[in-house]
């Protein structure tokens, strides 16, 4: 009898074991769920003390927030807080608090119509350090999807990372864009993008713009007005956009991204972003950074990289069937030799182009031809070579003819003998041309005369028509010669 009941004390103390191990492990569970929440992203940083600048060190060095439900992590430290509110923000800011604030940071976001603001309140003490980021009584502002930290020489407001669900509403209101498209058609969707859907930096952790770096370092990541461009959808199941946004120059950064069925993220990759010049000379200097970028009919995507030395790496990019970005190799026949690479700064299949080959591609000069615009042409007259793009090389001959026969139409005649006069040059009577070979399954055939001639004088080429005339210059020394 006292055996089967100590077998029975013996198996309840196993479940109650059991049990215990499993509120332990379920509350371990929870606890690392939250840990991996991302933290929110920063959204404005104010500083109005220099007294600050001592702190950079420290506690702000790394400092971190996010809040889920009745917790608020600061760094990986959890505090339990509780959410309550005040009619009147003089309830929760001093007067100088309020004055020093107020002058850079508007609070009115943070106020709801009938007045009120919510505040999360501390329910045990926190770190001295980052006890110093808080309002009296150990609180924080909050509202929908931000906090909003200020002291006497700080203000800092953070929003919750939006999710897939939240992009992808966001994203169906992006304009879309068939393919081909390259630099210009960007350009004109970031100058007319309507700013009514340009949005917070809510969505950088799923663009995987964020990722849980300190304040100092996301300040150096800033992009503001975050829109895009819905493009054709790849392999049925894999949604290919743009997004683009501005730095704190104002400047364009362009990112080409793939989204799943489900608009989680895929992969990317940056396209545009300038981050400095080459030369001193305002005439002259040439723009560092990624530029260029063009993507085709097939999802063949190229972009260029700038560098400070004034080399330029061309890179090829195709999407797998995974939805990954891969890198394939760049090939040339307009060159023999190449720039020498760097292993810690250049791909190995890329395209390295010297300063000289990289800046020695025809000026535009006048004229328009949209089709052309995304195109470097060089024409080297002494190796009768013309390449397109840096990659692809064309054998040229030069001859001369009588304008009249060689365009062999009056009109035509008479109206390109008024546009050359526009360049000091004469060609009533006689004009210069270059014939080009095997450019018959190129996008520049259709607009070369009799498919495969164009002018070219006084160091210039024009490529006209009927309904169009374009004109490209070859490029100065100065232009053409790197010089630090």
């Amino acid at each position: 009898m006292i055996n089967k009941l100590t077998v029975v004390i013996d198996k309840l103390r196993i479940i109650k074991l059991a049990c215990f191990i499993t509120l332990l492990s379920n509350s371990f569970f929870i606890y690392a769920k939250d840990i991996e929440l991302p933290y929110w992203i920063l959204d404005r940083y104010i500083q109005y003390s220099d007294a600050v600048e001592s702190d950079k060190n420290n506690y702000l060095k790394d400092f971190r927030i996010k809040l889920d439900n009745d917790n608020i992590y600061l760094n990986n430290n959890k505090y339990t807080v509780i959410k309550n509110k005040v009619n009147d923000l003089s309830l929760l800011l001093s007067n100088d608090i309020l004055k020093s604030s107020s002058r850079k940071f508007d609070l009115k976001p943070f106020i709801y119509p009938d007045g009120s603001i919510n505040y999360l309140q501390f329910k045990t003490p926190v770190e001295s350090d980052f006890a110093k980021l808080l309002l009296p009584k150990s609180r924080v502002i909050y509202k929908d999807n931000k906090l909003l930290l200020i002291n006497k020489g700080l203000t800092l407001s953070f929003l919750k990372p939006a999710n897939s669900e939240e992009f992808k509403a966001f994203s169906n209101k992006f304009p879309i864009s068939n393919l081909p498209i390259n630099n210009n058609i960007i350009f004109d969707y970031t100058v007319n993008a309507d700013v009514s859907i340009n949005t917070s930096r809510r969505f950088l952790n799923h663009l995987r713009l964020f990722n849980n770096d300190n304040i100092y370092t996301q300040l150096n990541n800033y992009i503001t007005n975050i829109s895009g461009i819905r493009l054709p959808t790849f392999n049925e199941n894999i949604n290919p956009m743009i997004i683009y946004g501005y730095d704190e120059n104002g400047e364009t950064i362009a990112y080409f991204y793939l989204f799943s069925d489900t608009f989680n993220f895929l992969d990317k990759i940056i396209l545009k972003n300038y981050y400095g010049a080459t030369r001193e000379q305002a005439t002259n200097m040439y723009p560092i950074g990624f530029f260029q970028p063009n993507i085709d009919k097939n999802y063949h995507i190229e972009r260029q990289q700038r560098f400070r030395n004034e080399t330029i790496e061309i890179q090829h990019f195709q999407i797998t069937k995974e939805g990954k970005l891969q890198e394939v190799p760049v090939t040339s026949n307009c060159y023999s030799k190449f720039a020498i690479k760097d292993q810690n700064k250049h791909s190995a299949i890329s395209l390295l182009l010297t300063s000289k080959q990289a800046n020695n591609y025809l000026r535009f000069d006048g004229g328009k031809v949209e089709e052309l615009d995304s195109m470097t042409l060089t024409l080297n007259s002494n190796e009768k070579k013309f390449c397109v793009n840096y990659q692809q090389a064309y054998s040229i001959s030069f001859g001369k003819a009588n304008s009249k026969q060689f365009f062999g139409n009056k009109k035509v005649y008479q109206q390109q003998v008024e546009n050359f006069k526009k360049y000091n040059i004469d060609i009533s009577n006689e004009l210069e041309y270059i014939t080009f070979e095997n450019v018959d399954k190129t996008p520049l055939n259709k607009f070369l005369l009799n498919g495969n001639q164009a002018i070219y004088m006084n160091n210039t080429l024009f490529i006209v028509g009927k309904d169009y005339f374009v004109a490209y210059r070859q490029p100065t020394k100065e232009e053409l010669v790197y010089t630090q």
